[in-house]
């Protein structure tokens, strides 16, 4: 298990260094500054491609706001599919202590995204996922350039658009009870961009 660590002020970074004197499972990738969600995966993918140690890759928020019930719905899912999304929107709204307004500002998101990259998902914007460790190859090695989190996005249409089987199973996400979460006017204005970057690029290639 890889934790990733951006300089969080709130002592993550030393809970995971007490967790790795005891279990040698846990491993800790901490980064000195902020560089954005993408930058901080892409960083870890190519650690764990390094390492050849895992056949299934996992990503999820530490917070429990993705919760760990749900991975072996997601693991039970790659019998059978290289790529799986765990969705908020598959059966309904599946979303616990939002606010109204944000509830409908994702939703909008993921239905915007949907219209302007003919992407077939109810959550593109989801980032509790599992793939298959021969995916990591082609998540290193196409020009993301996405930072935030329209790097979920741009990760889920590269893979989409290179004919990976993908799959969604349902989740129940809880809002995180402590902590706020973060969104810039940059990321917000990258997650609106993004598609449509992502939709002019596939009319040329």
């Amino acid at each position: 298990m890889m934790f990733i660590d951006d300089n969080s002020p709130d002592g993550t970074a030393l809970r995971i260094q007490n967790l790795m004197e005891t279990d040698p499972g846990v491993q800790l990738l901490k980064r000195k500054t902020k560089e954005g969600l993408g930058q901080a995966y892409r960083e870890a993918f190519g650690m764990v491609h390094e390492s050849g140690r895992w056949d299934r890759i996992f990503m999820m928020d530490a917070d429990l706001s993705h919760q760990p019930i749900h991975i072996k719905e997601i693991d039970s899912a790659l019998d059978d599919h290289a790529f799986v999304v765990g969705s908020r929107y598959l059966r309904g709204v599946s979303v616990l202590n939002w606010s109204i307004i944000r509830l409908n500002l994702s939703y909008g998101a993921n239905r915007y995204i949907r219209l302007i990259t003919g992407m077939p998902f109810s959550d593109c914007t989801s980032g509790f996922r599992g793939f298959h460790a021969d995916l990591l190859p082609l998540l290193l090695s196409t020009d993301i350039k996405s930072s935030g989190y329209a790097f979920l996005v741009e990760t889920l249409y590269d893979v989409w658009k290179n004919g990976t089987d993908i799959c969604e199973v349902p989740i129940v996400f809880v809002e995180r009870t402590s902590g706020d979460s973060k969104v810039s006017m940059q990321v917000f204005a990258e997650s609106l961009l993004t598609p449509l970057r992502l939709r002019i690029k596939s009319l040329f290639v």
